[in-house]
């Protein structure tokens, strides 16, 4: 196995170690300077510095990789909107904005969960701006009921809670036409 991948490489590396040994030639035509490896008839050869290497240290390969420590998260608010807002949204696209000290931490597999009336949304999230679209809100809201709760928590890859935001109140409200161009139908 080691033969195979040492001759891939020496394949690999061998056009590049070539195309070093040609010498490189330096001519001028309108355009400015022309830089080739063949020679053209006016060209001065072009004498280059060697490549700088560098010899890195051997790293000593580890027996357990060091883990992270888990986020001890202190403070998770909802900042938009606020409490007991009213939302004239026909969309139903809502975007909640939240503060978290100290920032998540999503290389351990950390997320935002939304909750609407206790019912987590489908998914996650990573952003501290969290655009919710109607298909997620209609899903986890009470379609009967224009007061809505709304509460954020940070979830771990388990599904642990970690830390959850004080619950908001949220109030949304449909505009609906009425087509007043003709008079209502009365009956006799």
């Amino acid at each position: 196995m080691k033969t195979s991948i040492t001759l891939a490489i020496a394949l690999l590396l061998f056009p590049l170690l070539a195309a070093a040994q040609k010498p490189i030639y330096q001519s001028t035509d309108k355009a400015g300077p022309v830089f080739s490896d063949t020679p053209t008839p006016g060209a001065t050869q072009v004498d280059l510095q060697p490549i700088n290497v560098i010899q890195t240290p051997k790293v000593a390969p580890s027996s357990q990789l060091p883990q992270a420590p888990a986020a001890a998260y202190g403070q998770l608010l909802i900042t938009s909107p606020a409490n007991g807002d009213t939302f004239w949204v026909n969309s139903g696209n809502l975007q909640v904005q939240v503060y978290l000290q100290p920032p998540l931490n999503s290389t351990l597999g950390d997320t935002l969960r939304l909750r609407v009336n206790g019912n987590p949304l489908p998914r996650s999230f990573t952003s501290n701006t969290i655009n919710v679209t109607q298909g997620d809100f209609n899903l986890a809201a009470d379609a009967d009921n224009i007061q809505q709760t709304v509460q954020v928590a940070v979830v771990d890859t388990a599904g642990k809670v970690l830390i959850e935001s004080p619950s908001i109140s949220l109030f949304l409200r449909r505009h609906i036409q009425y087509n007043w161009s003709r008079p209502p139908m009365m009956s006799a």
